[in-house]
């Protein structure tokens, strides 16, 4: 009895998957149509879809719960892994690529970090139905923290930040739908969102103060400060901090009286073209102190609740140390670890893409118009000319921007048509996650679905010029293996949840 429910296999989400897979291969395919130099990526991706679903029918075979017996395995394996990446000789840099995020596999490579998204996902349910009965405890969301911030770390060290901001969206869903309090989660949310976006605030506005400094020394400083100031670019604020600045190929680090006269330019320039707010930001003495202050503020508030039973007062207490706990995470990374110039044009180029002329800025120029330019009914398959050839309009026309390039080939019509099958992916998994026998099976499916979810949200998103540009494939149709067997390799663990329901 229980063979035949095996073979009750979900065949709307896997031909929702088939269709979205091919709607890929058929897109790669027409890229290289007109050209004889073609990098031959439709046929791999095919082998790499024929891997992705022997492998998704493979875990649908597999007993789902066997997974959460063996999550610490699978997620110290998935760390290890990445360890392994960062390590030169191992891990590598492929070409175009500015991230040691691959290991090397003979004739092909994996990306460490696809499948480290998922072993996490395991760990966190197994982890959530452990703790089932003490989840709406602070101390108890600690750990899961910790699950999701080591990979993270190593992620966002190889550099890779918007894989690693990836983890964030499938963390927070499990935890809402494994009973955690939601006051909790909010103070969470409001650490992880201050820590991050004060830096990147920082970072931007620095960036904007690049060309007010250079004109402010070219017209009162020498001409080889002016000189200096026209190499460092938008890397003078690291000069700044007496570190060694990458210029080109070569290590600079800026003489101890160069450096003394940039940093009067910058405090002159900081104080004519910024407000309060900045200022204020790059104070560490007034950031500490405010901190440090609000932290006192929650130690009293707690006091009050314990001494006088005023259970009320925890509305207060945890959203204002959170704060506290915040100014003081921004303060550190701005100090340790800020964005770098890249990740800030990234991160902020979609609101003012006309600002910066390379890069992310002009993926975005050039993907809205390959969009607009397929109108309803589209060019034709084999007309794309906006995202074909070995070095399209729009880069990166395979991968990350590849919706891009089905628009301008099939228009509104086929696009609406994709995002259907699309969307009826997570849709479905939501369901599954719903209906599960168990609390893992409904966490894991949860956690798979806010995973696959925010791929599609935020790449059609960068795409469509209304989210930022930070490197996330659309899932099972962008060009690449290790994004797209992991897909489906969740894909088949869904499935398992499915149709074991009604085991026992």
């Amino acid at each position: 009895m229980l063979e035949r429910r095996l073979d009750r296999l979900d065949y709307v989400m896997i031909f929702c998957v088939l269709f979205v897979v091919s709607c890929g291969i058929i897109t790669l395919y027409f890229q290289e149509y007109n050209f004889s130099d073609g990098t031959g990526k439709w046929y791999r991706q095919i082998l790499f879809a024929c891997i992705g679903f022997v492998l998704m029918y493979f875990m649908t075979r597999i007993n789902y719960q066997f997974l959460g017996s063996y999550a610490a395995i699978i997620y110290l394996v998935a760390i290890l892994l990445l360890i392994a990446t960062l390590i030169p000789g191992i891990g590598y840099v492929p070409l175009n690529k500015g991230a040691r995020s691959w290991i090397k596999l003979g004739p092909f490579s994996l990306q460490t970090s696809e499948f480290a998204k998922l072993a996490t996902v395991i760990a966190l349910g197994q982890y959530l139905v452990v703790k089932e009965r003490e989840i709406r405890s602070l101390s108890v969301l600690l750990l899961p923290f910790v699950i999701v911030l080591i990979p993270m770390g190593l992620i966002y060290k190889q550099p890779d930040f918007g894989t690693a901001v990836s983890f964030l969206p499938m963390l927070l869903a499990m935890l809402f739908l494994g009973g955690a309090d939601v006051i909790h989660l909010l103070a969470l949310i409001i650490l992880g969102g201050i820590s991050l976006i004060v830096p990147m605030y920082v970072e931007y506005t620095k960036l904007t103060l690049v060309a007010p400094l250079s004109e402010h020394i070219a017209k009162t400083q020498t001409a080889e400060l002016t000189g200096l100031m026209s190499r460092l670019g938008g890397k003078v604020w690291v000069a700044l901090k007496g570190k060694p600045v990458k210029i080109g190929e070569n290590l600079v680090t800026i003489s101890p009286k160069s450096t003394e006269l940039l940093r009067e330019a910058s405090e002159q320039v900081i104080e004519e073209n910024t407000g309060f707010f900045f200022k204020f930001l790059i104070n560490e003495e007034l950031m500490l102190g405010l901190g440090l202050i609000m932290l006192i503020a929650s130690l009293i508030f707690l006091i009050l609740r314990f001494t006088q039973g005023q259970i009320a007062l925890r509305k207060y207490y945890i959203p204002i140390g959170m704060l506290g706990l915040s100014i003081f995470a921004a303060t550190f990374i701005n100090k340790v670890a800020p964005f770098s110039e890249n990740q800030v044009v990234r991160l902020v180029a979609f609101i003012n893409p006309d600002q910066f002329k390379q890069g992310a800025g002009y993926q975005l120029r050039a993907s809205k118009p390959a969009i607009g330019s397929g109108r309803f009914f589209g060019k034709g398959l084999t007309k794309g000319e906006m995202t074909e050839g070995s070095t399209p309009h729009v880069p990166e026309s395979s991968t990350d921007f590849i919706f891009a390039s089905w628009a301008e080939r099939t228009g509104f019509i086929w696009s609406a048509i994709l995002l259907f099958f699309l969307l009826a992916i997570p849709l479905r998994g939501l369901q599954v996650s719903y209906e599960s026998k168990d609390r893992f099976g409904s966490l894991l499916a949860a956690g798979i679905v806010a995973l696959i979810f925010f791929h599609m949200f935020i790449n059609i998103g960068i795409v469509l010029g209304l989210m930022p540009v930070t490197g996330l494939p659309l899932s099972f149709m962008s060009y690449g293996g290790s994004h797209l067997i992991m897909s489906m390799v969740a894909v088949g663990i869904i499935i398992s949840i499915k149709i074991r329901k009604h085991a026992n």
